[in-house]
């Protein structure tokens, strides 16, 4: 059997290594996730519970400077009425796989308007811990620290 070196050539795709398509799966998770957090930020700000509850696994919680508050009163503070923003930026995400189900998200929160008609403004990096179970990713737990004051 001859083979013509001049025919064109098929191009075929070869396999990638297990570890490079396990780093683009990681990529695309860590992206999914990221779009997740700032979905939740819109969703919350807009009011809309039932969607912005949707990302919570049952026992989410956070943390802040007044403590540790569960998701029941969590949810309700997000979804407080009285809370306007009038600008909410969010940057600098950095995601950590922290287990194979497991994922940490870091980044910088600033925002402004008004709670309960007093004005604020809020500089604070964030972290939300996300897990996988029973194929779904939820968010588990948020923490707010406040930024340093230059």
């Amino acid at each position: 059997m001859a083979i013509d070196i001049m025919a064109p050539s098929v191009c075929y795709a070869t396999p990638q290594s297990q570890t490079q398509s396990h780093i683009t799966l990681k990529d695309a998770i860590g992206q999914r996730l990221i779009a997740n957090e700032r979905m939740s930020w819109e969703l919350a700000i807009k009011g809309e519970a039932t969607s912005y509850k949707a990302f919570h696994a049952p026992d989410f919680f956070t943390v802040s400077g007044t403590g540790v508050t569960n998701r029941e009163l969590s949810e309700a503070s997000a979804m407080d009425s009285k809370v306007h923003f009038d600008q909410c930026d969010l940057s600098g995400f950095d995601v950590r796989f922290v287990a194979e189900n497991a994922v940490l998200i870091t980044y910088r929160v600033k925002a402004a308007g008004l709670d309960h008609g007093k004005a604020f403004q809020l500089d604070s990096y964030a972290s939300s811990l996300w897990m996988k179970r029973n194929g779904q990713w939820l968010n588990v737990f948020y923490q707010a620290t406040p930024a340093p004051t230059q």
